[in-house]
């Protein structure tokens, strides 16, 4: 995963979209848990996947609402976690 944006990418398939919704509709600021687009299904999909298909492991004690408020967010946790500068430039 190289970017905020390729994780909205992988959000956005885990979201079941309400009508007249859809996933291009979502970017980094996004109010996830605010606009009710995240449930725990929804949030352990989405580990799940990062994990699977990043090669992301969030540890238990990430796997809080403050990280899953927006995509950029959760894009901070990892960031965080790996202690790196992320692809985009950001600093954490």
């Amino acid at each position: 995963m190289n970017s905020v944006e390729e994780l909205c990418t992988l959000i956005g398939s885990r979201i079941t979209w309400g009508r007249g919704e859809d996933a291009s509709s979502l970017d980094a600021d996004t109010p996830l848990l605010e606009r009710g687009l995240l449930d725990s299904l929804a949030i352990m999909e989405i580990v799940t996947a990062l994990d699977k298909e990043a090669g992301i492991a969030l540890p238990d004690t990430e796997i809080v609402a403050a990280n899953f408020r927006t995509p950029r967010a959760l894009w901070s946790a990892i960031g965080k976690l790996s202690g790196e500068t992320l692809p985009d430039g950001m600093r954490i």
